[in-house]
């Protein structure tokens, strides 16, 4: 796990945008402008090189971008993917209360006496099986901030 950099082919779509390739990776993504094509591109490579990593698979080297040809009204431009950091959002998005015990340096069973509650049910929030309603949910977060 670590960062990469990668260049991207920026071809500008019919419809508008751009459609982003990487020659060093199957697929494409796109952006409706510059800005979003080139967000789409560093979740895009993020999601590749995070797959690639949890199946030991090998990480290509990067294309020396001084061998790439921009296309017609298009450019090619190096992104910047760091796996580490796209996990820690990912995690923080979609299961905010694991990752504010892992931020508080908590365990399982040190956050179920935190909060009075059954080790179970702290156990499967922690595995993402079932969540808590939302509004629990922030006061969950809300206390495990509070010993922090």
């Amino acid at each position: 796990m670590a960062k990469y950099s990668y260049p991207a082919v920026f071809t500008p779509a019919e419809e508008g945008g751009y459609i982003v390739t990487f020659l060093d990776f199957e697929g494409a993504t796109q952006g409706e402008d510059v800005t979003d094509a080139i967000v789409m591109a560093t979740d895009y490579l993020n999601f590749v090189l995070c797959d690639l990593e949890d199946d030991s698979e090998a990480i290509p080297q990067s294309t020396d971008i001084k061998t790439v040809e921009a296309p017609k009204n298009g450019f090619v431009n190096m992104i910047v993917a760091d796996t580490d950091a796209y996990r820690e959002i990912l995690l923080k998005e979609n299961n905010p209360i694991k990752y504010a015990r892992e931020k508080a340096k908590l365990n399982i069973k040190q956050l179920a006496d935190l909060l009075g509650a059954p080790y179970r049910t702290v156990q499967e929030w922690n595995r993402g099986k079932t969540f808590p309603p939302k509004w629990v949910e922030k006061l969950v977060i809300e206390k495990i901030e509070s010993v922090m």
